[in-house]
């Protein structure tokens, strides 16, 4: 059985922060900014004092130089709801003589350092497993069992179906009520048009999103030679061919589809990162974490 829990991940990240770049909204105590106007350390605005606001509040400077009674708002701190999407469908589960683990494999691995630095914020985390249909939904929380939990649900993914992240994006709107962060971890075969209507979706609904693709290193270098029977990832049929001839096309092609899923990204504000199952994941996972934690601070 896998073990989705790289402690090397974990030792490399712990000290950075998942944020969302977007304001969230939260019933829970935590570390991110908030619409939502309460009692904290840091100064948002004043208002005009109502009777039975408390008076610890009330700022007394103020009140010296308009003899009117004004308390202190401040910027409430929220906890960050953060849904998980992770791909399982048959492409996910390829893996090559020159990759140590499968994309699903790595994915999960991943999504598990991911799901425990948000633990140790406190922050809140759901799980969603998707194919071309929604298989399990898990409803976010932020406890040790809830960990353990996601984890077990990983480790007894099957492969099946194909990518259709338009109709898990669409079915997660549906079940999720409070604004934060999306993380999406998928291979990315899949239609980008209707990708891009699916964030649409997403940003309509004031949700931040990461997009984490997961290639196998065969996929980035189409490294064959000699006639090769190639079969489908995701059962569209089985193709002989001299892959001499098709190699240049291929990286065309590929370049060209990543190209446009990060524009239908970025044109919502959204991330994308790339990572391949023959590099380790701490350093660009570390690397995204502190530019997306800068980004944050100058905004």
């Amino acid at each position: 059985m896998p073990d989705y829990f790289d402690p090397k991940v974990i030792g490399r990240i712990k000290n950075l922060e998942l944020r969302s770049l977007r304001l969230v909204e939260s019933f829970f105590t935590g570390m991110h900014k908030s619409r939502l106007l309460g009692i904290s350390t840091e100064f948002a605005q004043h208002r005009q004092y109502v009777p039975g606001d408390d008076v610890k509040h009330l700022d007394w400077k103020v009140f010296a130089k308009t003899d009117r009674f004004y308390v202190k708002q401040y910027e409430a701190e929220t906890g960050m709801p953060v849904t998980f999407l992770i791909d399982t469908s048959n492409s996910m589960f390829f893996k090559s003589e020159e990759a140590p683990m499968s994309k699903f494999d790595y994915a999960a691995t991943l999504l598990g350092a991911l799901a425990y630095m948000l633990l140790q914020q406190k922050d809140t985390f759901g799980l969603m497993c998707f194919d071309e249909n929604v298989n399990e939904v898990i409803r976010a929380r932020g406890s040790g069992s809830h960990f353990r939990n996601c984890i077990r649900v990983l480790e007894g993914a099957k492969p099946s179906g194909h990518t259709s992240l338009y109709d898990a994006i669409f079915s997660m709107c549906g079940q999720i009520s409070q604004k934060g962060l999306v993380v999406i971890i998928s291979d990315f075969i899949d239609d980008v048009d209707r990708l891009s209507l699916a964030l649409g979706q997403l940003s309509f609904l004031g949700q931040d999103a990461v997009l984490f693709q997961i290639e196998d290193p065969v996929e980035r270098d189409f490294p064959f030679s000699g006639q090769t029977i190639f079969l489908g990832l995701e059962d569209e049929g089985r193709m002989l061919c001299e892959p001499r001839d098709l190699r240049n096309a291929y990286l065309a092609e590929r370049g060209r589809h990543f190209d446009e899923i990060r524009q239908a990204a970025l044109s919502f504000g959204y991330d994308v990162e790339k990572m391949y199952t023959d590099a380790p994941m701490d350093k660009p996972l570390s690397g995204f974490l502190s530019l997306r934690l800068a980004r944050r601070k100058v905004r």
